[in-house]
């Protein structure tokens, strides 16, 4: 109970009143939480922190792994779809200096304009594209990391529990893309306010970042199903909700109509998805195989390691049943589901699974109840260090895409 005190925490890591209130209610009847956590310059101060220290730390792994194995710091942090992405923003879809083995526009187009829009935004502070995308990126993690805060204050957690949950979420493996040019930063910051939202039923809230989140990747389908889901429990009858949901894919569906437009040839987006990458919707039948394969035969680190992730995340998802906020629950069930259920580039999950990060946030609570703060700080640096020792492999060893 000392622990759980020090930490500001319930022995459940929940508050009481919020649970009995919620069980009366029902799981997905959110609770109208606005205002009852109000976030200040304190909560700021340690989101910056959290993500500072964080940063430094993978990128020093990052930085000893690429050393022993030949490679340069910059070269692995402008790797695989970071190149993608900067080269759309400085060029466009067409003209991208990337490797294919066809049309260019038959690979850039798979990815969202959201990200490198920003990025060109931002082009007026004369750096390469590669340097303004992480420096963006540094940013858009604080913003993640704040929301990781505020969605644990709406389970109760006190400030130093609601930091944990941060260092959790922030440092999960493969964290090292929130440095990188890639999108999971942005996506990351718009996606956990708007589950912040969703669980103070601020629809109008809501639809704004999910209509953001429509132009940075095709997972913000998963954002919308949420959406959807928690209006039909909450607000069955108010049309200004469910114009949100509808208003919050427009981007999506806009995208992928006009990208499909050029790629009429190979069957539109998604048959330009199937072509290079093998993405398309199985039940899961490439998934089950290929780990079963992996566990099986490989003694390759970086499968064995995209192997447990693999595994571990649906568990994540049945044990976190009524142990999230619903909104945090169903969009990452959704997600889960829309990945594992697909084939696709199998060592790329990891990286793809990032956003259920929010699955581990439970069991951080429940730990900072549990023992001592030492200790509950211990693991967490051991889960930094763990995360960041992954990140690095599968860029710095590992020699598939991420």
């Amino acid at each position: 109970m000392a622990a759980a005190t020090m930490l500001g925490v319930s022995e459940t890591g929940q508050n009481p009143a919020a649970a009995a209130a919620a069980q009366e209610r029902g799981w997905f009847v959110a609770a109208r939480g606005r205002g009852a956590v109000r976030f200040s310059g304190r909560e700021w101060a340690a989101a910056l922190v959290v993500v500072a220290v964080g940063t430094f730390v993978r990128v020093l792994v990052l930085g000893v792994l690429a050393r022993a194995n030949g490679e340069s710091l910059a070269g692995l942090l402008g790797k695989w779809d970071a190149r993608y992405y900067t080269e759309i923003a400085r060029v466009g879809y067409f003209h991208a200096d990337i490797p294919t083995d066809g049309p260019v526009y038959e690979n850039s187009l798979a990815m969202f304009p959201g990200y490198p829009l920003v990025i060109r935004a931002f082009s007026f502070l004369g750096l390469p594209e590669a340097q303004v995308g992480m420096t963006l990126n540094f940013f858009f993690t604080v913003v993640l990391a704040a929301g990781v805060m505020a969605l644990a204050a709406r389970m109760g957690a006190g400030f130093a529990a609601r930091i944990a949950a941060a260092v959790a979420v922030t440092s999960a493996p493969m964290s090292i893309v929130f440095t990188m040019p890639y999108t999971e930063a942005l996506f990351g910051a718009l996606l956990i306010w708007a589950l912040v939202a969703l669980s103070d039923k601020n629809w109008f809230l809501a639809a704004v970042l999910i209509f953001g989140l429509s132009f940075v990747r095709l997972t913000a389908i998963d954002a919308v199903l949420c959406f959807a889901v928690m209006v039909a429990f909450n607000a069955p009858r108010q049309w200004k909700a469910w114009a949100g949901v509808v208003s919050s894919a427009l981007p999506l569906v806009a995208y992928l109509a006009w990208s499909s437009h050029y790629l009429g040839e190979v069957g539109g987006y998604f048959g330009m998805q199937n072509k290079h990458w093998h993405s398309a919707f199985d039940f899961g039948a490439a998934t089950v195989a290929w780990v079963a394969s992996v566990l099986g035969t490989s003694d390759n680190a970086g499968y064995l390691l995209s192997a447990v992730v693999i595994v571990g995340a649906p568990v994540l998802v049945v044990l976190a049943w009524r142990r999230l906020p619903a909104p945090a629950w169903v969009f990452s069930a959704a997600l889960v589901a829309n990945i594992l259920l697909s084939d696709g580039i199998m060592h790329s999950r990891p990286r793809l699974l990032l956003p259920a990060a929010v699955l581990f946030i439970p069991w951080v609570l429940w730990l900072c109840a549990r023992v001592r703060p030492p200790v509950a700080w211990g693991l967490l640096a051991c889960w930094v260090l763990a995360g960041a020792w992954f990140s690095a492999h599968m860029l710095a060893v590992f020699e598939w895409a991420i």
